[in-house]
């Protein structure tokens, strides 16, 4: 948080607060609940009847911040005292402070440059076999491009998925949609 927004914080927590000022109170404190990963990649556009509202940058933010909803909610009763914020909503949009990132959309030359193992060129090629010719060169190319995307990701900050080698951001060891596979796994039928 900033100087200001920090002392605003300080100012509320000392005052009676009433449910307004619990709801203002749980605005700002978004980007202590969240850590500064999320925060950058997310925004509270408003909070309605203890729902808070939030923009995120990407459909994969928003997958992110789901799987983490129940932790995010019990950290808002944890800070504020009591349940304030009782639900959470996000939907993809513009995200004020946050620049387009370089992450996803590299450079075309930079992907280019990238150098596949030759075993992972071997497994591409061994994936791409068919009868038809154009459609071989299609999945080679769809395939190659994919990988050095992943490469690519890995050299700027991303770790890899234990479990299928997804280049991923977030928190956890496995990717999201690892996460999202145990989740359905583990969901009563």
């Amino acid at each position: 948080m900033n100087p200001l927004s920090r002392i605003l914080d300080d100012t509320l927590k000392r005052l009676e607060l009433t449910n307004a000022a619990l709801e203002a109170r749980a605005v700002l404190l978004w980007p202590d609940v969240v850590g500064p990963q999320l925060a950058r990649a997310s925004e509270v556009r408003t909070i309605q009847a203890g729902t808070l509202v939030v923009v995120t940058r990407s459909s994969a933010w928003t997958q992110e911040l789901t799987f983490q909803k129940s932790a995010i909610l019990r950290r808002f009763r944890e800070k504020l005292g009591k349940e304030v914020v009782k639900d959470l909503r996000f939907s993809v949009g513009a995200v004020r402070g946050v620049q387009p990132s370089s992450l996803q959309a590299p450079p075309r030359e930079e992907l280019r440059r990238i150098r596949l193992p030759a075993e992972e060129v071997a497994e591409i090629s061994t994936a791409a076999q068919t009868e038809d010719p154009e459609l071989a060169q299609a999945i080679r190319r769809a395939l190659t491009r994919e990988a050095q995307l992943r490469l690519w990701h890995l050299e700027h900050g991303a770790k890899p998925c234990p479990r299928c080698g997804a280049a991923h951001r977030s928190a956890a060891d496995l990717c999201p949609a690892c996460r999202q596979d145990d989740a359905t796994a583990d969901a009563p039928l």
